[in-house]
């Protein structure tokens, strides 16, 4: 994946300010989970990241790169839902191993690699 550095980054709807200037450093590898109260940014945050949203200020760099104004399927990554709502007929392991066969691995490596446990 690379590493994810978030700069002042920022989201607003309108006048309504949602990210108000986030910094946050992950580290290839990781593995990251938001937790806060419903309504406080955490699905619109990864979105950002994601490219799913469009930044409203601030910078998103991956492995160094600015990616902004990269569209989603050209910054290599993807998020998993709480809930299942993008497949909800698939097990998290078929969600995960979608994603990595969409990706292009072999068939053989997205099975093995959904059935590694998250690193700490």
């Amino acid at each position: 994946m690379g590493q994810i550095t978030l700069q002042d980054v920022q989201k607003s709807f309108g006048p309504v300010h949602i990210i108000k200037g986030a910094d946050l450093e992950i580290a290839d590898g990781s593995f990251v989970v938001f937790v806060g109260p419903s309504g406080c940014g955490k699905t619109t945050l990864l979105r950002l990241i994601a490219g799913l949203e469009d930044v409203s200020g601030g910078k998103i760099l991956i492995d160094g790169k600015n990616v902004v104004d990269t569209p989603p399927a050209k910054r290599g990554l993807s998020m998993v839902f709480q809930s299942y709502a993008l497949y909800p007929h698939m097990s998290v392991r078929g969600n995960i191993g979608f994603g990595l066969k969409m990706a292009g691995l072999p068939r053989t490596r997205p099975t093995a690699r959904s059935r590694r446990p998250p690193r700490r």
